[in-house]
């Protein structure tokens, strides 16, 4: 059970080690992934939300819609309660996903 113990330890260790050397890289979604300790069925979960509101937005940006608050408020309701839309938003845009969408929430955010 020790071994046990020690194996677990070290992996903590190794975990705060990749984070240190993700915190300034350009994958920051994913150092936001695993600094939140989101599980997998999380993680898939937030990036499926993700895809399905950029594409929402797309849609209605050519569709000429104007105003995309629901999309706020639906990101926000959908978040794991680990994450602040505001440090997702950022995350993306650092990362260079989902960036029409998370320009405009950045946006609604600064407004808001």
């Amino acid at each position: 059970m020790k071994n046990l113990q020690e194996q677990i330890e070290q992996l903590q260790f190794q975990q705060q080690i990749l984070l240190l050397m993700l915190k300034d890289s350009k994958h920051q979604l994913y150092y936001l992934i695993v600094k939140k300790n989101l599980t997998k069925k999380e993680t898939e979960e937030l990036l499926k939300t993700c895809e399905e509101l950029s594409m929402k937005y797309k849609k209605q940006k050519a569709e000429g819609y104007l105003h995309f608050s629901p999309l706020l408020f639906e990101l926000q309701s959908k978040l794991p309660s680990k994450i602040e839309v505001a440090e997702l938003v950022e995350a993306c845009l650092k990362q260079g996903v989902f960036q029409s969408l998370m320009r405009e929430m950045k946006n609604l955010l600064v407004d808001g």
